[in-house]
């Protein structure tokens, strides 16, 4: 038994530097995230982000994200959204899906995390956290357990 412990302990480190149980795990919980936020619409707490306003406003045509062939709507943002096909009844952040296509696991080095590419769609994300007063984008405790146990189950597998 003694003499098994330095194969496995060798097995664990080149599973280790390998990186693929750390990567599906990722990879997995990435997913989930993503779909929590962009999808379902709900902050890192499991809450609703936000809801669309109902008070009448104007958009221009130019800011429309699809033309919807007028500028004012009654009904609020709300109504915008429903006109463009893009109002599930709740925030979920993809007006123009700039920030849903551009949201990725991104790495440095050998660290990895979730975030933008694009400067200009992680300052949207940041005034949307200010705009919601939610903490959005932060990996949510679910989303922790899962990355957890998908490591564990995934080195376990490959011992």
């Amino acid at each position: 038994m003694a003499a098994e412990l330095p194969n496995i302990n060798n097995k664990l480190l080149a599973l280790i530097n390998t990186g693929i149980a750390s990567r599906i795990a990722l990879v997995t919980t990435f997913t989930v995230h993503k779909t929590r936020i962009f999808v379902r619409g709900l902050d890192s707490q499991g809450s609703q982000i936000g809801h669309y306003s109902t008070r009448p406003i104007s958009i221009s045509k130019k800011n429309q994200a699809k033309q919807t062939g007028r500028t004012r709507f009654k009904g609020g943002y709300a109504e915008y959204k429903s006109a463009i096909g893009k109002n599930p009844g709740f925030v979920n952040l993809r007006n123009t899906d700039q920030m849903y296509g551009d949201y990725s696991l991104t790495q440095t080095g050998r660290d990895f995390g979730f975030g933008f590419s694009n400067p200009t769609n992680s300052q949207k994300a940041g005034w949307m956290t200010d705009k919601y007063q939610k903490e959005i984008f932060p990996v949510s405790d679910q989303e922790l357990e899962m990355f957890a146990n998908i490591l564990i189950k995934e080195t376990v597998a490959r011992l």
